[in-house]
């Protein structure tokens, strides 16, 4: 299957995620729909994971932040987030 050119504008699709399950996926963007807290992630960004320690805590996600990569998993402790398909 190709990909779309308009993947960038999520013409591809995506899932809101807003519970506190493991979630699989082939996405190319995570948005943070409000304050998110995020207890692991894996992808194509090194060092990724430090976002689910941020050295004694996780990280807080702010609202309206997108992190862009190729991303394959993702569990969220709070809050809520857009995850648009590759």
């Amino acid at each position: 299957m190709a990909t779309s050119e308009y993947r960038g504008v999520g013409l591809n699709g995506g899932e809101f995620i807003s519970d506190t399950s493991s979630h699989s996926g082939r996405w190319f963007s995570i948005v943070a729909m409000e304050d998110t807290t995020v207890t692991s992630i894996s992808g194509n960004i090194e060092n990724i994971s430090d976002l689910t320690t941020g050295g004694s805590s996780p990280l807080t996600i702010s609202a309206n932040t997108a992190l862009y990569g190729a991303f394959d998993e993702i569990t969220l402790a709070t809050g809520s987030v857009i995850a648009y398909n590759r």
